[in-house]
């Protein structure tokens, strides 16, 4: 009887120290999961960060090109010439404007003067650009947010005389930086021939 009572203490023992062991094992992979979740989690969420904060700057400096466009305008509207006869220059500083546009004596002067003023202007090392879109006219730049995202700004240009503001912004939003190539093609079948 001896050896029936010890085999089933042997037993008892062996079963429990297998739970105890299982147990651990899900432990230790319960804590290398949730370690490597927080690790992905802290690198996406600095990548948003970074991501966000580039977006942020950019929307920053458009907002800047955005207030000198406004005292551009502000200018032509007030005394007929390209800004007052002062346009922004290079950099965004205010410098002396070589061409000079007569008074503007109605919308279509103001709009050709503002045309004339803002097509090609450099602002804050970004390049400035006029098109007409259907009777109206707009001035748009784009801001780059890191390497592979523009800022795309479009401005309408409003007649001052009738309307409170000289703009309107037409579009303010993110747009990819170049053209996407999709050459990476999988193999998932053999081709039979």
């Amino acid at each position: 009887m001896r050896k029936d009572k010890q085999q089933s203490s042997f037993i008892n023992i062996g079963s429990s120290s297998l739970l105890v062991i299982f147990l651990i094992l899900c432990l230790v992979t319960f804590a290398i999961l949730s370690v490597s979740s927080a690790k992905s989690d802290h690198s996406f969420s600095e990548r948003l960060a970074g991501h966000k904060t580039e977006y942020y700057e950019a929307s920053a400096r458009a907002e800047l090109i955005v207030g000198k466009i406004d005292e551009t305008l502000y200018g032509l509207a007030e005394s007929g010439g390209p800004a007052g006869s002062q346009g922004v220059a290079q950099g965004g500083d205010t410098a002396e404007n070589t061409d000079t546009v007569d008074t503007p004596q109605n919308a279509e002067d103001y709009f050709a003067a503002v045309a004339k003023t803002f097509d090609g202007m450099l602002v804050d090392g970004i390049t400035l650009s006029c098109a007409t879109v259907a009777d109206d006219l707009f001035i748009s730049y784009e801001v780059p947010i890191g390497e592979k995202q523009m800022l795309n700004v479009r401005l309408l240009v409003t007649d001052y005389t009738k309307d409170d503001t000289y703009y309107r912004t037409a579009a303010w939003q993110v747009v990819p930086f170049g053209t996407w190539e999709g050459d990476e093609s999988l193999d998932l079948m053999p081709v039979t021939q």
